[in-house]
């Protein structure tokens, strides 16, 4: 907060600091007070906050994609006055407080805010990304993917639902959980859920980090009988088998395998 008031008493609103508002050629140089590495939901959101500290003129956003995550146009989204940079980002210098990006273009810096997001490396378990070609298997953190969950859920009959929270850091942390709940409740109302056992698997040693919601969740899941299980890491996945093999953090080498998973939305995501 203190970088932001100062941010703030630097450059009063309106003050440009820039002449490069428009297109420019590679090998061009830029400057701004403020640049932002990333334009989905974090970059754009802390563009629009910082364009109102210290003026949209002074702000930029290096984003190459057109078509937002959230299926619109990144142009609809991106906050007005902003400088956006449709380019990748090629190279990051702190000592000289520039970005290079892939088309050669320079832009130097004051502030710099990385929101650059997670990638997905699904072939970190085995039998990934290859196994996403089996019907009964999805993931709801990619696109090419998130569909196949509800359709899984559609076709479900009976057998095991099975919901993965990986051993790597993730975005929106409560997302697999959300869909576990959100399965169980579908399959409550359309009757099948007597012949369900819902399984949430999940890397850490808590329900969630903080207590006073992890309290509640276990009222709930006790509740709907869901069964929980603490430190249990997906591994390996065998569509053709319909197997889920899950290794024991807490205790090293011990392994374990959940037979014919009919729905198995493997929220897993891979990070780096």
């Amino acid at each position: 907060m203190d970088a932001l008031r100062h941010l703030k008493q630097c450059h009063p609103r309106g003050i440009a600091i820039s002449q490069f508002h428009t297109s420019s050629p590679a090998s061009a140089k830029q400057h701004y007070k403020l640049l932002v590495l990333g334009g989905r939901t974090g970059g754009i959101a802390m563009s629009s906050r910082m364009k109102r500290l210290v003026g949209a003129e002074n702000v930029a956003v290096v984003e190459p994609s057109e078509i937002h995550y959230y299926h619109r146009p990144t142009a609809s989204l991106m906050p007005s006055g902003v400088k956006w940079v449709k380019s990748k980002v090629q190279e990051i210098n702190p000592e000289t407080n520039t970005v290079r990006t892939d088309d050669g273009t320079e832009i130097s810096y004051e502030y710099l805010i990385v929101a650059l997001g997670l990638e997905l490396h699904y072939e970190k378990i085995k039998g990934l990304p290859e196994g996403f070609e089996h019907p009964k298997i999805g993931s709801n953190y990619s696109v090419q993917t998130v569909e196949k969950t509800w359709k899984a859920l559609q076709d479900f009959k009976e057998g095991n639902a099975v919901f993965t929270f990986p051993n790597t850091p993730v975005k929106c942390a409560g997302a697999p959980q959300k869909i576990m709940y959100l399965s169980d409740a579908y399959l409550r109302k359309t009757g099948k859920r007597a012949k369900a056992n819902v399984i949430y698997n999940t890397s850490l040693p808590v329900i969630f980090g903080v207590k006073k919601y992890a309290d509640s969740l276990w009222e709930i899941v006790k509740k709907r009988d869901l069964q929980i299980n603490l430190r249990h890491n997906l591994i390996e996945v065998r569509a053709d088998k319909q197997e889920a093999v899950f290794e024991n953090l807490g205790k090293p080498g011990e392994t374990k395998w959940l037979l014919s998973p009919p729905l198995a939305s493997l929220l897993s995501q891979q990070g780096t």
